[in-house]
C-alpha cells in the first residue's frame, strides 16, 4: 500500500509532475471536463467519506498539498490547476495515511502514476 511519505517522495521527484504538466494543453478546458457530474460527484463523495472518517489533515498531508501546488504552479502558471492537483494529492495522501480504501481515490493515484491528469 502506498503511504503518504511515498506520495511526498514521488511528487518531490523532479520529473513526476513535469511529465504530466509540461504538455501543451488547454488546462482550463481540462478542468471544465473534471466538473462533469460523474467525476465531480465521485470526487466529492470520496472527499466526504475521508473527511468524515479521518482526523483533520496533519502536517504531512498539508506539506504534500503545498509541494504539489507550488510545483504545478511553477510548471503551468495556472493557479486553478495547481489547486485541483493540491486537492487531489491531499485527498490521496489523507486516504493513504488513514488507510481508507476507496476505488475512486486509488484510481486517481494510478492515473497520476501513469503520467496523466485525472478527468
Amino acid at each position: 500500500m502506498t503511504t503518504a511519505n511515498d506520495i511526498l517522495a514521488t511528487i518531490n521527484d523532479s520529473i513526476f509532475l513535469e511529465t504530466i504538466f509540461q504538455k501543451d494543453t488547454d488546462w482550463d478546458a481540462v478542468l471544465c471536463a473534471r466538473e462533469s457530474v460523474e467525476f465531480d460527484g465521485a470526487w466529492c463523495a470520496s472527499y466526504e467519506k475521508v473527511t468524515s472518517s479521518c482526523p483533520p489533515e496533519g502536517a504531512l498531508v498539508k506539506g504534500i498539498r503545498e509541494v504539489a501546488f507550488k510545483k504545478v504552479y511553477q510548471i503551468t502558471e495556472n493557479s486553478d490547476l495547481a489547486g485541483y492537483v493540491s486537492d487531489d494529492m491531499g485527498l490521496i495522501a489523507q486516504a493513504c495515511h488513514d488507510k481508507v480504501e476507496i476505488d475512486f481515490i486509488d484510481n486517481l493515484w494510478k492515473t497520476y502514476m501513469r503520467g496523466e491528469f485525472p478527468t
